[in-house]
């Protein structure tokens, strides 16, 4: 459907007119109600907003119904002061948090003796004007609560419904941080840096996180948002950085692990050592003035250096197998040369004249057993490094009382380097990755206040992340050293062709690398606010244009396979120089991809009475397709049954025209129940639309002319040798596997809804229970549109047998989540914090993701049966609990004990306690066959396992004991009948719960009156419990039903930071 002529000239205006927004949800608003003691309003009242670290004022007078209210304030401690003659002069002292609207109404008392009446609002005051879900982390919570690796984004964990992402996600890679929020997919949550773009849009993820002391707070918005956020349907993180003041404030530490005080990890094998283990974080955070209440600073630095020893156990060939001595090994059969009578070899000994040099030399690449231990006679533990360094600068100015200015660059580098890429992947040393990435994101802000009821903000910024994956082998000549004849054409592609041998560990780097990819993101956002009366107007336009360019060379060196397929001995094979199977790529696949996003909304938070405020808005998102800007790309057309490149005949440059449906209306209230304003009752409904990253928009890129897969297999008349590995013509037909969009592709989209009571238990403490929940519809999916139907025949033909695979992306994914969600906050009450959250919920999908995960291939069985896939999301969490806390103990300077000084309270006086308690219940994972098994006879899928056939269940996965060498019921899966599906469910098996407490004790030693030092000692994993992670899932492998590795035991770390 096209958009009106109307409602697009509608948005051309709005482009124009100098007031439009994006939303201040870096800031915060001040409102309130004046009046007597009679409850009557007191118009004319005049009330100032005092940021008291700078001294920057806001000055308005209370309407004929004794309303007023401050917008696009920074967050930050306010004094609030009210004046008129005839009563008391009030000053409430409060503290704002990001995005919060802060309920400030106070009746005046009339003039007295007093004169001036102070007032300190509560530290955690209800939410009387907002029906969303969420919470802010504040500074406090951020700087103080033990974070392994101070990675302040984990603290989003500590909000109902949050859980960690599915166990090898996409986004969980390499140490990230992923989650998933209410049942919405962990690449659905946006990311903010002070209320712009902060993210990679290649999968969703961060781009630039910055350190812990630059943080002034973050918040994290789950469920029923109003219409100022957008781009992704899950949750809104919006971090904001710290600012300078009217005095200098800093910090300066170093943080240190070490492994000498590390438990040892359970599946370490006996008899090896603990893998080494040192990390150092240091850094500092400056902030102050430049010019007093006008111009501020601040800047920081993190470095991060990490050492670790990667233990790996594998299989590699003795002395005598590489000799072709096989008198000891299983070599059962004698060679089975097509066409050619066997003949076996005398003592299961080939000669060396019937061995391959090639061959030979390859088998000569592993090293020699170090182990006696059958299967697994080779560890090794090389060392895995990691250097961090990131920076952030921040200025801001204020022209005038009425104009100021922000300018903010943020700069984070990575280099990692990776021993082992991958179970699938070499398990000896040599054969590596290195990580490279970088994100930088800038931010310059004009604010402008016009009036007390009309503020504008523009922003315009920049992000920028460049990521790449380089083999270690790279730029090597080695398959010429070896004599192997290579396809590689481009230069960086140099290296060892893989080589899988199997029972061994393969040899060569990773297949898809190298890799290469930059997304630059410029955003331009202008934003006010309009007060009228009982009336907050937010409304406002933003303009995103993406790009991302880069190349990925899959399977550019080739591979090749050795599966015993001549003399049932892979190894064997290897040194005749018999290839089961080879395969390489033709790449000339240069990524130019191009899209923008067009945004604006309008809502209204509407104060109906003293206690009761609707909300209500309406936002409209359009996102253009993904295109490549030189229009090197093709795609499978489903209607002409062929590949053909895009913008020609009727296929769309990005295979699909463009949703420009998404209008996303957002309803919700909030209203205080009882006269002595300590109960809310809250509730909202809205649509989330929810953009897609980019990076399955990359299968633009795989199709012939510029990308092409090719399979070589011997035939009864010619054979796959090491001498030949990549024959240019060959007589066996192998058909191509491509790839295609639908052509009606829309926008995701999740519904939110939710009721909540709220309720005020004293002065600072709050106790919410709440119904939340989501549906998820048009999820991008995949799914093979030419797989045939399940048959005995021994040839099986697809739809059009000339493809293989045809994998279709489609927005066909559903999603429906339901939970009760209970939260407890304390703030600074008799020396305690807490904040505790409980969920019990349940999300059910067809699709938990595009990508795998581990358990879960997020890919149908039988792709004409997509609707069978339903079942329990591979994030899905009954059950979660987790409680944070920090306490000062009595000892000390002013406190219950020992608050006279002395030897004793140097000793034990000043000291705080801190931790986070976690519980969780097990995800569910996807018992599945070997994926080398076809037993549906319906071909390999192209994503996922390769396989995606499941077995029968016959009987009860659950054992009322599970152990780690039999953690489900293996025997209630059995492989079904040859040319038939199995009829196990998805996602039905529950793998190990979680438990874990995190610790830290820290000591404040006060050095001078504004300088003190800091001691910390930080306990992560604090009773050593074993947390397993999933077992193996493949019937038929030999380890089947067995838990085969955990999460980290305990570590301690120590800290030393110096604060003034």
């Amino acid at each position: 459907m096209k958009i009106r002529p109307t409602l697009a000239l509608s948005f051309v205006l709005l482009a124009l007119f100098p007031f439009l927004v994006d939303a201040q949800i870096h800031r915060g608003t001040i409102r309130g109600r004046v009046t007597d003691y009679n409850r009557a309003a007191i118009p004319g009242v005049v009330v100032k907003a005092i940021h008291t670290e700078t001294d920057l004022t806001q000055t308005t007078t209370t309407s004929a119904t004794g309303e007023y209210i401050f917008t696009q304030l920074p967050p930050g401690a306010y004094q609030v002061e009210m004046e008129k003659p005839n009563f008391d002069k009030h000053i409430i002292k409060a503290e704002l948090k990001v995005n919060q609207v802060l309920r400030l109404d106070q009746a005046l008392k009339v003039a007295g003796i007093t004169q001036t009446v102070e007032i300190v609002a509560p530290r955690t005051p209800l939410k009387k004007d907002s029906s969303a879900q969420g919470n802010v982390i504040e500074n406090q919570q951020i700087t103080g609560l033990p974070l392994d690796g101070r990675n302040f984004q984990e603290l989003a964990l500590l909000v109902p419904g949050a859980a960690p992402a599915a166990q090898g996600s996409a986004g969980s890679v390499r140490g990230d941080f992923s989650f998933n929020v209410n049942g919405t997919r962990e690449d659905s949550t946006n990311y903010l840096l002070d209320g712009v773009y902060n993210i990679d849009p290649k999968l969703n993820t961060v781009a630039v996180r910055p350190p812990v002391d630059a943080v002034q707070e973050f918040e994290i918005v789950t469920n029923g948002y109003d219409a100022s956020f957008g781009r992704n349907g899950g949750a809104q993180v919006n971090v904001i950085l710290k600012s300078g003041t009217n005095n200098f404030h800093g910090t300066a530490y170093e943080f240190f692990r070490n492994s000498s005080l590390d438990a040892r990890n359970y599946f370490v094998p006996a008899d090896q050592p603990d893998p080494a283990y040192k990390r150092n974080q240091f850094g500092f955070a400056l902030g102050g003035p430049i010019v007093a209440n006008r111009t501020f600073f601040f800047t920081d630095y993190e470095g991060r250096r990490e050492r670790e020893g990667i233990t790996r156990v594998t299989n590699v060939p003795t002395q005598a197998e590489r000799n072709g001595d096989f008198s000891n090994s299983f070599l059962p059969a004698p060679i089975n040369i097509f066409g050619q009578q066997p003949q076996p070899f005398p003592n299961k000994q080939i000669p060396s004249f019937f061995q391959d040099p090639i061959g030979v030399k390859i088998a000569a690449l592993y090293p020699l057993p170090n182990r006696n231990v059958p299967g697994q006679n080779y560890v090794s533990s090389p060392t895995q490094r990691d250097r961090q360094d990131h920076f952030d600068v921040r200025l801001n100015h204020a022209i005038t009382d009425k104009t100021a200015l922000t300018g903010r660059y943020s700069f984070a580098d990575r280099t990692l380097f990776e021993p082992f890429t991958g179970a699938s992947y070499p398990q000896i040393p040599g054969y590596g990755d290195t990580v490279l990435r970088r994100g930088q994101n800038a931010m310059i802000s004009a604010t402008k206040i016009f009036s007390p009821s009309l503020i504008n903000e523009t922003r315009l910024a920049f992000n920028r992340v460049a990521n790449a994956v380089n083999h270690q082998t790279q730029g090597s000549t080695i398959n010429r050293t070896l004599g192997l004849p290579t396809v590689v054409t481009n230069p960086r592609a140099l290296g060892l062709t893989f080589i899988s041998v199997l029972g061994f560990s393969p040899l060569g780097d990773e297949f898809n690398n190298p890799q290469n990819t930059v997304t630059n993101t410029f955003q331009v956002l202008d934003t006010a606010t309009y007060t009228r009366s009982s009336h907050l107007l937010k409304f406002g336009f933003e303009f995103r244009a993406n790009q991302q360019n880069g190349f990925r060379d899959v399977q550019a060196r080739g591979t090749l396979n050795f599966t015993g397929a001549f003399t049932q001995n892979p190894l064997a094979d290897l040194l005749l120089g018999l290839i089961t199977y080879s395969s390489s790529a033709k790449v000339d696949n240069h990524q130019h991809l191009r899209t923008n996003s067009y945004n604006t909304f309008v809502n209204d938070s509407w104060r109906v009475r003293p206690r009761l405020t609707l909300n209500a808005g309406v936002r409209y998102e359009y996102n253009t397709p993904a295109v490549d800007a030189q229009n090197r790309v093709a795609l499978f057309d489903t209607t002409a049954k062929s590949v053909v490149p895009v913008g020609t005949g009727s296929m769309p440059r990005a295979g699909y025209e463009g949703d420009k449906n998404n209008i996303a209306p957002r309803v919700g209230l909030a209203w205080t129940l009882d006269s002595s304003e300590n109960t809310v009752l809250r509730a909202s409904y809205g649509i989330f639309y929810d953009q897609s990253a980019l990076a399955p928009g990359e299968a633009l890129y795989f199709n012939p002319p510029y990308y092409e897969l090719n399979f070589n297999l011997p035939t009864q008349t010619s054979l796959v040798t090491l001498q030949n590995p990549f024959p240019n013509t060959f007589s066996a037909f192998i058909p191509k596997s491509v790839l295609a969009i639908q052509r009606d592709f829309r926008t995701a989209y999740f519904q939110h809804w939710n009721l909540s009571v709220q309720r005020q238990l004293g002065e600072n403490r709050i106790f919410e229970v709440a119904y939340v929940a989501s549906k998820g519809t048009k999820l991008l999916a995949g799914r093979d549109i030419n797989q045939p139907r399940p048959s005995t025949a021994a040839q099986n033909l697809r739809p059009l047998p000339q493809f293989s695979d045809i994998t279709i992306l489609e927005s066909r994914g559903n999603s429906n989540y339901q939970s009760l969600q209970l939260s407890y906050q304390q703030r600074l009450s008799n020396s305690l914090s807490v904040l505790g959250a409980y969920t019990f919920g349940k999300s059910i999908d067809d699709a938990s993701g595009f990508f795998t995960s581990s358990g879960d291939p997020n890919f149908p069985q039988d792709s004409n049966n997509p609707g069978a896939e339903r079942g329990r999301s591979n994030f899905d969490v009954r059950h979660r609990m987790s409680v944070s806390y920090s306490y000062a103990l009595p000892f000390g300077e002013g406190k219950r004990w020992l608050s006279n000084g002395g030897a004793a309270a140097a000793i034990f006086g000043n000291w705080e306690s801190l931790g986070i308690v976690t519980l969780q219940s097990g995800r569910p994972f996807t018992v599945a066959l070997q994926p080398t098994l076809d037993n549906s006879n319906t071909g390999f899928a192209n994503l996922g396992f390769n396989g995606n056939d499941r077995p029968n269940l016959v009987g009860s996965a659950r054992l009322s004991n599970p152990t780690p060498e039999r953690w489900f019921n293996t025997s209630a899966f059995v492989t079904p009948a040859f040319g038939s599906f199995g009829n196990a469910g998805r996602n039905i098996v529950d793998g190990p719960g979680y438990a874990n407490v995190n610790f830290s004790m820290l000591k404040n030693i006060s050095l001078t009156e504004s300088l003190r030092l800091q001691f910390r000692a930080e306990a992560f994993n604090l009773f050593n419990r074993v947390n397993f992670d999933l077992p193996d899932n493949f019937v038929g492998s030999p380890s089947f039903g067995r838990l085969r590795s955990a999460q980290s035991p305990r570590h301690i770390q120590f800290g030393l930071k110096l604060l003034f």
